[in-house]
């Protein structure tokens, strides 16, 4: 077995990436001209295990490879935006925007069709969240809707159907997490409650079961 595709090497090869990933993406989070600077270790250790856990399903042959790139690229986005959105209440251009062409990237290895399908869910999903924010502002952020156009991408890389689910599971995420808020007292109806995360979380989820399935 070449020692590289060892689950243990790569577990440990990536996860010391994914922490030195995490030290840079903290640094340059930090130096934005609008800086969001978040606490060590939070982008460490997260990156640092989320990247692990991609080389140990990766090695072991539990996921398809193909969709090992997007994984990864969702997984640093989704350290840092909720990093951001959870300490800083915010979600930088220079994250979200930049993400989109990343994501699309990382989807060539699976070829033509998720590039498209990636590419037409990216719009579907980011107007989807447009109209949400045209309704109402408070209900959704401007940084949301920029954050659900790579969002769309990598969830519907795999199937359309990812990205139905990946909305169905972000909409009882979030119901969960509000009705949690107001029941501990802190949050009130009409709050604003980071959103990101949810989605993030929600996206990942789905994008590892489809590239399990």
């Amino acid at each position: 077995m070449d020692l590289l595709h060892h689950p243990l090497v790569a577990t440990l090869l990536l996860g010391a990436a994914g922490a030195l990933a995490g030290a840079l993406t903290r640094c340059w989070l930090a130096r934005l001209r609008r800086g969001a600077p978040v606490e060590p270790p939070w982008c460490e250790a997260g990156l640092g295990v989320l990247w692990a856990g991609l080389g140990a399903v990766g090695a072991g042959g539990l996921i398809d490879v193909r969709w090992a790139p997007v994984l990864a690229v969702v997984c640093w986005l989704g350290v840092a935006g909720a990093a951001t959105d959870l300490l800083r209440r915010r979600l930088p251009d220079a994250l979200t925007l930049p993400a989109l062409p990343a994501v699309v990237l990382a989807l060539l290895p699976a070829g033509p069709g998720a590039v498209l399908r990636g590419v037409a869910g990216a719009l579907l999903l980011a107007g989807a969240y447009a109209a949400v924010h045209l309704i109402s502002p408070v209900a959704m952020g401007a940084g949301d809707v920029k954050l659900a156009g790579p969002v769309g991408a990598a969830v519907t890389g795999p199937s359309w159907s990812a990205l139905a689910a990946a909305a169905l599971l972000t909409a009882l995420l979030s119901a969960a997490v509000a009705g949690c808020a107001l029941l501990a007292g802190r949050a009130r109806w009409g709050s604003r409650l980071p959103h990101g995360p949810v989605l993030l979380g929600s996206a990942l989820v789905v994008i590892v079961a489809g590239a399990a399935g």
